[in-house]
This record gives C-alpha cells, sequence and structure tokens, in this order.
C-alpha cells in the first residue's frame, strides 16, 4: 500500500503497487456492520454493482 487516497464515512480507499506485475491498484476497505436482519441495503447495492463492472474490460476497472 503507498497511501490513502479517499476516507468517506468508515470506508478507506488505498493506492497500492502489485507485487508481481508493478502495476498500481485501488483497494477499498469496506466496514460491514451487520443487525438482526443481515447486510444492509447499501451493501448490497454496492456488490451488486461490483458485479455489473466485472464484465467489463476497461484500465479503470479494476479486477
Amino acid at each position: 500500500v503507498t497511501c490513502r487516497i479517499h476516507k468517506p464515512a468508515e470506508e478507506y480507499g488505498f493506492a497500492a503497487l502489485r507485487f508481481y506485475s508493478g502495476k498500481f491498484v485501488a483497494l477499498k476497505n469496506v466496514r460491514v456492520q451487520t443487525d438482526q436482519n443481515g447486510l444492509p441495503v447499501s451493501t448490497v447495492r454496492e456488490v451488486a454493482l461490483l458485479k455489473r463492472l466485472e464484465q467489463f474490460d476497461h484500465p479503470n476497472v479494476v479486477r
């Protein structure tokens, strides 16, 4: 991890350098708070969006 690039609320974004390829990547650390009913709606939405982004072969979409 080279630096922190983002901090909204309780989520952190980082820039990192991949060890084997030497390419810069973005990392996101998301704190998921569960309650008696399961995951928050925002978390479910974000996971669904990330799954949809997997289909795109674009240099700005991180795998």
